[in-house]
């Protein structure tokens, strides 16, 4: 993947409004458990104190505060997010020898990225950002009332992770060449970052393929064939609706069928 993160949250199964979690909501020995969006507590009939979701999402425990991750529409850019754009169009120079453009990252305004923002850039050796192009980006600042700032630059919560120059295409950052991208939920993207998410893990048993999530909402796929990149995106955006057991099935059928196609066009 592009990007690793570290994650401390330990998700549960999806909930909707009215249900009760009670039974879902663990005491530790040394912290009281603390209840956050989406969750409320009510006493029974019996004086008995019950959980109930409020909201449709997965129920997620992080330390002892548990809450519902929502799977929200619109995008709000947050520092150090780490994003897929598009590129708009130049808009000025940036007075240091390098130019600004305007990159399209799906949030309420476009965000700003210099071309002398990539590792290994400088006045005579930068990129050269045409309109169309797709960049894997982390937003570096967000200026109140100022459209944020991206960068492809290694970042404070990239450590450990190995510098590469822009122009060898190895970078954790920089230019998505080839390959698909489209728009998925935002919940989604997110479920997608788990270090252990299950689709990805599947479809990796089966098939080689490159994919980029951003957190705003774009997922990037390439694999040696077309006919592999649109099974992976279809699993993908499958697996919001299904269970673990489905999931797997899912997976195994489509890969099964695209094989199997596969195998017939090459005999004709």
């Amino acid at each position: 993947f592009r990007t690793r993160l570290k994650m401390r949250e330990e998700a549960y199964d999806v909930v909707c409004p009215g249900d009760d979690v009670t039974h879902k909501i663990r005491q530790t020995s040394k912290k009281v458990p603390k209840l956050g969006i989406g969750l409320r507590m009510k006493e029974d009939n019996d004086g008995k104190t019950r959980v109930f979701v409020t909201c449709a999402g997965r129920l997620v425990q992080r330390s002892s505060t548990y809450y519902v991750k929502q799977n929200i529409q619109r995008y709000r850019p947050l520092q150090e997010d780490r994003v897929i754009g598009i590129v708009e169009d130049r808009v000025a120079s940036d007075g240091s020898g390098g130019d600004i453009y305007r990159v399209n990252i799906g949030g309420p305004h476009p965000a700003l990225l210099s071309n002398l923002s990539f590792e290994g850039a400088s006045k005579r050796n930068k990129p050269n950002l045409s309109p169309g192009m797709l960049l894997y980006a982390r937003i570096q600042s967000t200026p109140p009332a100022m459209d944020p700032t991206l960068s492809c630059t290694l970042g404070p919560h990239d450590a450990g992770v190995p510098r590469r120059d822009w122009m060898t295409n190895e970078g954790t950052y920089g230019q998505l060449n080839g390959g698909t991208c489209r728009k998925i939920p935002l919940g989604l993207a997110r479920e997608l970052l788990y270090p252990n998410n299950l689709v990805l893990q599947e479809l990796s048993k089966s098939i080689a393929f490159e994919v980029c999530i951003g957190v705003n909402g774009f997922l990037w796929v390439h694999s040696s064939r077309p006919e592999y990149t649109i099974l992976v995106q279809n699993a993908i955006m499958n697996s919001q609706v299904l269970t673990p057991a489905q999931v797997r099935g899912m997976v195994k059928s489509l890969v099964e069928t695209v094989n199997k196609q596969l195998e017939q066009e090459e005999d004709l």
